[in-house]
């Protein structure tokens, strides 16, 4: 154990570095120390050198009593957890291998039951994380051995292949596993707890227009088609749309009742006319509304996001994709997503109350009172979405010119305004142009 120089056959110098050889732990390691050999090295080293070599050689036994001191504290540090865990609990500190991060997660307990999908990503994230330690540092066999220099390494590599928002779920849910698994497993410090999170910056998806629903709709096949039209006409995400199940929907009492896989708030939606007659004209062959949906769901989940793209590019959709400046990759500003925010951009701006929208939408983030309190009967939440959504996903009564009865346009003032000075995610070119279109016609 000791200092050790790299020479070829000819005893001449193969590097100007100086390394070590020495045994930490019962393994045996060889390091580059990062201290450039100076002056004129000796044959041997047990012979000495001139002045600059016997300097950087000084130099480097200091480096390397570092690592010991280093090695031997992080392992005194461990030992003296492990015997404070064990006066607390009377257990013994268990030590975690790096290849079980992703099975350990998994049990942990949560308050809330997690989704198949959300659990199949967030243990892809983890496997990710783990198979990079086990390739790049190959001598760290349990958690307890990750350091917050390997951790920022970590995201420092991923932070140019993801936008922000992704590269936070990862910082977060590592950050995460270690505060609840890593003092059992002997972690003394959480390595994610220093890594800061990237600022977002949220590019929202544009709501399409009625033309282009139309187009989309004449360009769908036949898989995607019933899909979209469920989407248009509940603003039900994607997943939620395949597997819809026919005990979900009562077409007696014109309703859809889920529950949300995201956020596991149930949603109730009025079943509007068009949507009705395609439901009722469906064969009920499975337990799900869309059974060939479902299936390519569970297979391939981009599967439907394809065709739906096809059916965009076949409908002379443009512009579906903008360049992101905090990433290199590509945002998707209209895609099946786009549904949803087409829903509810058409429901505020035709005046429908925040109220009935988030009841529709399942969304919790909003006025938590209002979500509790606020219980309109069904009967008038139908008659309000149908009086002011468009004819074309109603079925509702129009004027002789196509606009909508200006019996809505007082409520469709008041909450242009209202979402003017709350400032809702919505584009407020497109909510002034909209006041000015009510007052206008209020003034006639």
């Amino acid at each position: 154990m000791g200092l050790e120089l790299r020479r070829d056959k000819n005893h001449n110098l193969r590097s100007k570095w100086w390394y070590a050889r020495y045994t930490v732990h019962g393994k045996r390691r060889f390091v580059n120390l990062g201290v450039e050999v100076k002056g004129t090295a000796p044959k041997t080293l047990r012979k000495q050198g001139n002045m600059a070599f016997e300097c950087s050689r000084t130099l480097a036994a200091a480096k390397l009593q570092e690592l010991l001191n280093e090695a031997n504290s992080h392992k005194a540090a461990e030992k003296h957890l492990q015997e404070l865990y064990e006066i607390k609990s009377g257990e013994s500190v268990e030590k975690v291998p790096v290849s079980e991060i992703t099975s350990r997660w998994v049990a942990l307990p949560t308050r809330k039951k997690r989704t198949v999908r959300w659990e199949k990503e967030q243990c892809g994230r983890l496997t990710r994380f783990s198979e990079y330690i086990e390739k790049k540092y190959p001598s760290v066999e349990y958690i307890s051995q990750i350091t917050p220099k390997i951790a920022k390494e970590w995201l420092e590599g991923i932070a140019d292949q993801f936008a922000p928002a992704t590269y936070n779920d990862y910082r977060n849910l590592l950050k995460g596993f270690f505060e609840r698994a890593g003092h059992e497993a002997g972690v003394i410090q959480n390595p994610f707890a220093g890594c800061d999170t990237k600022v977002k910056k949220t590019i929202h998806r544009q709501p399409f227009t009625q033309d282009e629903l139309t187009a989309i709709l004449e360009h769908c096949d036949a898989i995607s088609r019933p899909v979209t039209l469920t989407a248009m006409c509940t603003a039900m995400r994607r997943g939620d749309c395949c597997r819809l199940k026919w005990e979900s929907v009562d077409l007696d009492s014109g309703f859809v009742t889920v529950q949300t896989s995201k956020t596991g708030e149930v949603a109730e939606i009025p079943l509007f006319p068009v949507l009705r007659a395609e439901l009722e004209n469906l064969p009920r062959v499975s337990e799900y509304v869309f059974p060939e949906a479902e299936e390519m769901y569970r297979t391939n989940i981009h599967g439907l996001s394809w065709r739906f793209k096809q059916a965009l590019i076949n409908a002379g959709i443009k512009t579906t994709q903008v360049k992101r400046e905090d990433s290199g990759r590509q945002a998707s500003v209209k895609d099946f997503h786009s549904l949803r925010t087409t829903w509810i951009t058409m429901a505020l701006s035709a005046g429908v109350p925040m109220e009935l929208v988030r009841r529709v939408t399942g969304h919790s983030t909003v006025d938590v009172v209002l979500k509790h309190y606020f219980r309109p009967g069904r009967e008038a939440f139908r008659d309000a979405l149908e009086t002011a959504m468009p004819k074309m996903l109603t079925g509702g009564e129009m004027s002789e010119d196509g606009e909508q009865k200006s019996e809505t346009a007082e409520s469709t003032l008041k909450t242009v305004r209202w979402l003017l000075k709350h400032g809702e995610d919505l584009e407020k070119t497109a909510i002034l142009r909209k006041l000015a279109e009510v007052e206008k016609g209020m003034a006639a």
